[in-house]
């Protein structure tokens, strides 16, 4: 999967500098669990921030397609992953993952996610490699403890990309259903994990970029899964926060496949025209983008 260098199928822009961006997944969040469970952290950044209620997962809408697509900015006929199993997929066109084009301009990728069995340690490693993923760490089995080591690269690693990926949401529907009283304990820890991260970073500084979003929703088609095209299933909270983001509604034209692309822009790095999504500008300040 890793793209030539020098490519030149890319898109040019202006865009705000920002030095850090902070990525955090919520796994399986529903939007509309957000008011009925209090979710008072999600929500504060919600209102203060860039965000929408009616974002888009990509088609499936399972874990592993939408990291496929956060990570190469492809959609998932593209890069080739399209079920929720993570294996070497067999790409259907040339990709181009930001964080091998973020390494070439000298910024560091750390990926934090829950720990896997040690027989697929290896090949994990190896993969985040090829996308050019500087550390990948493996370091919890809950989001209290992933966000925990979280914090601490977060305390060193002051510019790039931390993508903070939090399972507990996903694990609880899965086991229990969407939104029964296990879920609703599961996103209330999310909540408190994701209240621990924000509060390490300065929301008002314009060099953080925070940003929040689910990758599926679920209990549509059926209350244990999430895999079908009913909107509970496909439907994704989206939240921008930093102090170059203008409050307000992203509006209704927004998907997953935008976070990708808003990394880079984010950081004044070119959007290769592979990528499926856009960035996110309307969310930004200062939001010139060259014709």
């Amino acid at each position: 999967m890793r793209p030539p260098h020098g490519v030149q199928d890319l898109m040019h822009h202006n865009s705000p500098r920002v030095r850090r961006v902070t990525v955090v997944v919520l796994d399986g969040l529903r939007p509309d669990a957000i008011e009925r469970f209090s979710l008072f952290t999600i929500a504060r950044l919600a209102q203060r921030g860039a965000a929408t209620m009616r974002g888009r997962s990509v088609t499936p809408s399972v874990t592993a397609a939408a990291m496929a697509t956060l990570l190469t900015g492809a959609a998932p006929e593209r890069h080739g992953v399209q079920s929720d199993r993570f294996a070497l997929p067999k790409s259907r066109g040339l990709v181009h993952p930001w964080p091998l084009l973020l390494g070439d301009q000298g910024f560091e990728t750390t990926v934090l996610m829950a720990r896997i069995p040690a027989l697929y340690l290896t090949v994990a490693q190896g993969f985040a490699r090829l996308l050019g993923v500087g550390e990948t760490r493996f370091a919890g089995n809950s989001c209290r403890e992933i966000a925990g080591d979280a914090i601490r690269v977060l305390s060193r690693q002051s510019s790039g990309v931390v993508l903070v990926h939090l399972p507990d949401a996903d694990r609880a529907g899965h086991a229990h259903g969407w939104m029964s009283p296990e879920y609703e304990q599961a996103v209330g820890r999310l909540d408190n994990a994701l209240a621990r991260l924000v509060r390490t970073i300065d929301l008002e500084d314009p060099r953080e970029l925070v940003l929040v979003c689910a990758d599926h929703g679920g209990g549509g088609a059926r209350q244990t899964a999430h895999d079908s095209a009913h909107p509970l299933d496909t439907t994704v909270p989206i939240i921008l926060a930093g102090g170059e983001v203008v409050q307000g509604d992203l509006g209704h034209d927004v998907g997953f496949a935008d976070v990708p692309a808003t990394i880079l822009w984010s950081l004044g790095v070119a959007i290769p025209a592979t990528y499926a999504g856009r960035p996110l500008v309307q969310a930004f300040q200062r939001s010139e983008v060259a014709a």
